[in-house]
């Protein structure tokens, strides 16, 4: 585990000690390949699969990058590591990166790993429609980015909240969700706790709350200084990215092997359905693997200015597609 160190210095101290490089272009090792440390967000699940297959695979060799990588400390505590330098490109959901963006932190997206969001309704039988919550009580993180987004669903389906019993999450919140004590919960569907939940109540309805408003999932973030001083890095990194997720898509059943060997400490059975989700995701990427918008990320950002988690600032000034690959990677 990587020591914080904008906890030790402080993050104004620590972000004016990463400004002073060289300046130049970034170190070349021999071979032709430029080390690239990358953190994830947090454990091992689904998402870290096109990394694992594509160093096994030579696809970020191919590109120019040497690709080390380590888990992060969860988004808004990775987000200032990247900023810090001490990681110089991340795999972290959107929301703390414009959280961050928000707060002039030298970061800038480059690419989306995932362009769906994650945020789902689990409820019980017969709750199907936005609609059918009424008379029904609800548990959501009211003061984080469920919250912001439960808040934009209720605004996009009409729903009258007042019908609706919003209770704040909590650590007992799944315990009373699974003993019928709770009718519905929002909660984000790429990971093991749901496969959890659905395993004990298979009869769940799944309610995707990104048909109703749209956001992002995770983006790849850079750290400002080193992304001015490999260019070429930065964008070999984002195609081998791109590749890499290709590849996995088209060799599911082999690329779950080498997660699942990769990650012996988490059950296989709840990687597989963390692939399984993200591979379903990845398969909507029209714009080509890696690839984001503007517009999304300005929709995601709207959902956090309104639940007051974000600063509106130009999403221009805190991404840039110079770093796609020449050719979109098309599923």
């Amino acid at each position: 585990m990587r020591t914080r160190a904008f906890a030790v210095l402080g993050l104004s101290t620590a972000l004016a000690l990463s400004a002073c490089g060289s300046g130049s272009e970034g170190a070349v090792e021999s071979g032709g390949l430029t080390p690239v440390n990358m953190a994830f967000e947090w454990t091992c699940e689904g998402t870290w699969a096109p990394v694992y297959s594509g160093i096994e695979q030579g696809i970020f060799e191919k590109n120019g990058v040497e690709l080390s990588y380590d888990r992060g400390q969860g988004g808004s505590d990775t987000v200032p590591l990247v900023a810090t330098g001490e990681f110089d490109v991340a795999e972290l959901s959107a929301p703390p990166v414009i959280i961050g963006a928000g707060e002039e932190l030298p970061l800038t997206v480059i690419g989306a790993a995932s362009t769906v969001g994650p945020v789902t309704i689990l409820a019980k039988e017969g709750i199907t429609e936005p609609k059918d919550l009424e008379g029904h009580s609800l548990a959501v993180q009211t003061d984080q980015f469920e919250g912001g987004v439960w808040d934009a669903f209720v605004k996009a389906t009409g729903i009258d909240e007042s019908k609706v019993d919003v209770i704040p999450s909590d650590d007992a919140t799944t315990t009373e969700f699974l003993g019928g004590k709770i009718d519905a919960m929002v909660i984000f569907y790429n990971t093991a706790s749901t496969k959890e939940i659905l395993d004990t109540l298979p009869d769940l309805e799944v309610i995707p709350m990104q048909k109703y408003v749209p956001t992002y999932g995770h983006t790849i973030v850079a750290n400002n200084q080193w992304l001015g001083e490999n260019k070429t890095a930065a964008k070999g990194f984002m195609t081998a990215f791109a590749e890499s997720t290709k590849w996995v898509v088209d060799n599911q059943a082999e690329a779950l092997k080498t997660l699942q060997a990769k990650c012996a400490e988490v059950d296989p059975e709840a990687l597989e359905f963390s692939l399984d989700a993200y591979v379903a995701n990845w398969k909507e990427s029209t714009g080509g693997y890696g690839s984001f918008t503007e517009q999304g990320l300005t929709d995601t950002q709207k959902v956090l200015v309104d639940a007051g988690l974000a600063t509106q600032v130009p999403v221009t000034d805190f991404s840039s597609q110079d770093y796609q690959p020449d050719s979109p990677v098309l599923p």
